[in-house]
């Protein structure tokens, strides 16, 4: 065999590898979502969750946890988790709003989710304002992709919708406006409701204890 030949089928070779690699390797994507109820269920949107083929929630400082789809909305890109274990990790019972966010725009924040993963990690608090569409509330906030999933809260520390950025956001719905969204409370609770989840009330409590209470309710989600 030439030099030339023994090249030429090296080189095919080597491609043919590398197309068996490529069609082969996982995907990870990764987004954020909250827990609700008793602590077993992770409110996060469908898009990030639909096609995967492994669930893993992620806790600051403590272990993963494997979770399975257990409730989906298409129509709200809606999707309910079940942890396969309770987490070790101290956690607060969230509220969901019953009242509507105002036309003319309301104080809102939210707690993103740390990436180091050491034992000084802290939620980061991002504050902004939302106002109540037609089909989704939007924002005016600084937010990063993995933020998609997190809970927005209201001045009274009620869960007001769940943030979708202008990505995700419009892979669902037809909005046409170039900034992110959240989906609604109302749709919350419809999935809630047919999810057969109870939400337990909490007590009003101050705003600095809330953040440091409920940073543990939002979680990342690695989806394979």
């Amino acid at each position: 065999m030439s030099k030339t030949i023994k090249v030429v089928a090296a080189l095919l070779f080597l491609g043919f590898l590398l197309t068996v690699l490529t069609f082969n390797m996982t995907v990870t994507r990764l987004g954020s979502g909250f827990l609700v109820g008793e602590g077993r269920h992770v409110f996060t949107y469908l898009e990030l969750v639909k096609e995967a083929g492994a669930l893993k929630v992620k806790f600051p400082n403590e272990d993963d946890i494997s979770a399975e789809v257990v409730f989906t909305d298409p129509a709200s890109n809606l999707a309910i988790l079940k942890l396969k274990e309770l987490p070790k990790v101290k956690r607060l019972a969230l509220s969901i709003s019953t009242q509507e966010l105002s036309p003319q725009g309301e104080q809102v924040f939210t707690l993103g989710y740390p990436w180091t993963n050491t034992m000084e990690d802290q939620h980061i608090l991002i504050e902004g304002s939302a106002r109540i569409a037609p089909m989704l509330i939007e924002l005016k906030m600084p937010l990063d992709l993995v933020h998609s999933g997190s809970p927005l809260f209201n001045a009274r520390q009620e869960v007001v919708g769940m943030v979708l950025l202008e990505k995700h956001a419009k892979a669902a719905f037809p909005v046409d406006a170039s900034q992110h969204f959240a989906i609604p409370a109302l749709l919350l609770e419809k999935a809630l409701k047919a999810g057969k989840i109870d939400t337990i009330p909490i007590e009003s409590i101050s705003r600095k204890t809330f953040i440091a209470e409920s940073r543990n309710n939002i979680v990342l989600i690695e989806a394979r």
